[in-house]
């Protein structure tokens, strides 16, 4: 069965769902569709792993993606 985990562009960035399924390619099939407001991830094709677990940790790591990516977009453009 299939996850399904939305992410919100306000919170989210789009780039850190993408780069979060590329993470995750060698554990589960990751199809984003993204729209104006959100980015939908369906997480599917986990083998061997609780797919629930998987999930967790690809949201996880998507909010780690985008914490990275604000932070490095902050120093760059300084005070």
């Amino acid at each position: 069965m299939a996850e399904r985990i939305t992410f919100d562009r306000s919170l989210y960035l789009a780039e850190a769902v993408e780069a979060a399924a590329a993470a995750y390619a060698d554990y589960a099939h990751i199809e984003l569709t993204p729209t104006a407001e959100v980015v939908v991830a369906e997480i599917s094709g986990v083998d061997e792993r609780d797919p629930r677990a998987v999930a967790n940790a690809f949201a996880n790591h998507v909010l780690h993606e985008t914490i990275a990516r604000q932070r490095r977009s902050a120093l760059h453009e300084g005070p």
